[in-house]
């Protein structure tokens, strides 16, 4: 804004100079002091309303963004897990044979047997009994031979890549034959098939 500096001077020559002392140190405060004012109004004020909700504003997107990042790590570490999980699930399915992989594996536990030196009296694979997830298929065996090669094919089973677990152990009295003591021995072996089938719950009872 221009300022005419011929009507300023007029308006000092005879308007302010006449003034008295005190009507002057006012005049001259009043117009020291309106710039201030007009600054304050006209700029500070609307700018530091301005600057306040900027700052608010920034400290909101701050929040939202350390919320973003929280909620990102543990969305992560979620993902993380499960791919671990995941993972842990393929290598303990590997060792549950599948429906059609069960006659290899009764064959190859019969090998194991007839290759440890064992006489088979009886091998006789028992209904599936289901589980969660899985199911058991037990296989009751009898056989005769030498009292530690029953123990190594117990051994070599228990090494298959597959889980097979023995229960039910029991040996007859032992007999000496050639030079060897021979048992007769029985057992269970069980074998764990993969379903990936949850059972269903047990109908309510009729009341």
């Amino acid at each position: 804004m221009k300022i005419n500096n011929q009507a300023f001077a007029t308006f000092i020559e005879q308007k302010y100079l006449p003034l008295e002392r005190k009507p002057k140190i006012i005049g001259a405060a009043v117009l020291l002091l309106l710039p201030l004012i007009i600054f304050f109004f006209i700029w500070y004020q609307p700018k530091s309303k301005e600057i306040a909700t900027l700052t608010q504003q920034q400290n909101t997107a701050a929040q939202e963004l350390e919320k973003a990042k929280t909620t990102a790590a543990t969305v992560n570490k979620h993902r993380a897990e499960m791919v671990k999980v995941e993972e842990q699930f393929a290598e303990t399915a590997v060792l549950f044979p599948k429906e059609k992989e069960i006659p290899r594996l009764l064959t190859d536990i019969s090998a194991e047997g007839q290759g440890a030196g064992l006489e088979f009296l009886t091998f006789k694979p028992l209904a599936a009994l289901p589980k969660d997830f899985y199911s058991e298929i037990p296989v009751d065996i009898q056989v005769r031979g030498p009292y530690h090669n029953l123990g190594s094919f117990l051994d070599h089973v228990s090494k298959l890549n597959r889980i097979v677990s023995v229960s039910n152990v029991k040996i007859s009295a032992p007999n000496k034959s050639e030079g060897e003591i021979i048992l007769d021995s029985s057992c269970r072996l069980v074998t764990y098939q993969f379903t990936n089938k949850k059972l269903e719950p047990p109908p309510a009872a009729k009341k």
